[in-house]
């Protein structure tokens, strides 16, 4: 079969498959990406066992998933943008604070004894990398839990919201610096590249901006803000940064522009046509052969350290900000949902060889654990709160 047809054929198999299992996890009241990551375990498996596709096909829907990542931070970058008003990052700071201090710590204490076997790129950025990926939220993931729990517009989901947006953007930030430090073949002259792309990020956050896409038609203005994703994609991946930071950087500057459009809903169709092949193909990278004892030991580490991390972190800090037992519980739920923004966040560390396949399959395994713990808890909570109420 000819490379284009096969990689239509691919495309067909692959997106459809993806649906499927997202539709069925979500009838299971999990979030589609479960389905999605458990796709692409299972399409891995057979491929491994079998002749695999061809380098120029693969090659090419890896590179469509890359764009539909790129679409997708650039959404979460936009969506993240309007949470980070003054008013709602001093209520939930002190939360947030917890939540993303505790997490780092342990997760570097954590990371420490197992830099020896995991770092390809060295101990330092293995336990940096490591402690960022433990304090990450997963904010799409929590928008939609809160949305369809009706908490959107309650003190608790704006709460959990914005101290969710301030880790996340703590969190990609800081990844930028752990991705400058690894040496990726970049030298001193791409590093110019950062001054107009500074500058594009702080001319994009104007008014101005927002009044020019304002005026423009739903069509146009979709098309403009792909391109604008595209652009800093281009501009951090020119740096040696990955390309996603970029995305994301853009999309938060874009959300501070005030567009009577909102720049997620503009590249919603486009992002999760592809982004569901994203996450497949994340699945195909988890190499269930490198399973052993010594990699069950650490993966049940890894989901001990990120529950008690995360969980603790947000509860001391939502009680510290006077936040009553139950909703400091409910808001340590909540900020423990990692889904997507971490397997994303863990994809690049990979890229970057950050991290070892291994300790990569161990992450993912915690990630897709601890997203799948968030609904059944609230669901606990919501029924002890009936039944006092009763």
């Amino acid at each position: 079969m000819p490379d284009l047809a096969l990689l239509f054929a691919a495309l067909a198999v692959l997106l459809s498959l993806a649906r499927c299992f997202g539709w069925v996890f979500t009838r299971l009241g999990q979030p589609a990406v479960l389905g999605e990551i458990v796709c692409g375990l299972a399409v891995g498996v057979a491929l491994r066992s079998g002749p695999g596709l061809p380098g120029g096909v693969d090659t090419t829907l890896d590179a469509l998933a890359q764009l539909g990542l790129v679409l997708f931070l650039f959404g979460v970058g936009a969506h993240l943008a309007p949470s980070m008003t003054a008013t709602r990052i001093k209520t939930a700071f002190v939360p947030a604070l917890g939540a993303t201090v505790v997490p780092l710590v342990l997760g570097a204490l954590l990371a420490l004894p197992l830099a020896g076997g995991h770092a390809p790129a060295g101990a330092t950025p293995f336990v940096l990398f490591t402690a960022l990926a433990f304090a990450v939220t997963a904010f799409p993931v929590l928008a939609r839990i809160l949305a369809e729990r009706r908490m959107l517009d309650d003190s608790l989901g704006r709460c959990a919201l914005t101290a969710a947006a301030l880790t996340d953007a703590t969190a990609w930030t800081a990844l930028a610096f752990v991705a400058a430090s690894v040496d990726n073949g970049a030298r001193g002259w791409p590093l110019l590249v950062a001054v107009p792309f500074v500058l594009s990020l702080l001319f994009l956050s104007r008014p101005w901006f927002g009044q020019a896409t304002t005026r423009l038609s739903r069509p146009t203005a979709a098309v403009a803000m792909v391109a604008v994703a595209c652009a800093g994609a281009a501009m951090t991946d020119a740096i040696g940064l990955h390309a996603a930071i970029g995305a994301f950087l853009a999309g938060a500057a874009v959300g501070r522009s005030g567009s009577r459009h909102d720049p997620a809903a503009l590249i919603a169709p486009a992002a999760s046509l592809l982004v569901p092949l994203y996450f497949v193909l994340i699945g195909r990278k988890v190499d269930l052969g490198d399973l052993d004892g010594a990699l069950v030991t650490e993966i049940l580490a890894v989901i001990a350290v990120a529950v008690v991390a995360k969980g603790g972190g947000a509860y001391l800090g939502a009680r510290l900000a006077g936040q009553p037992p139950r909703p400091a519980a409910v808001f340590a739920t909540l900020m423990n949902t990692r889904g997507v923004t971490e397997l994303v966040f863990l994809s690049i560390g990979l890229g970057l060889g950050v991290i070892d396949s291994a300790f990569y399959t161990a992450m993912v395994v915690m990630a897709l654990v601890t997203t799948a713990m968030t609904g059944p808890i609230l669901n606990h909570f919501e029924r002890n709160k009936v039944t006092r109420d009763a």
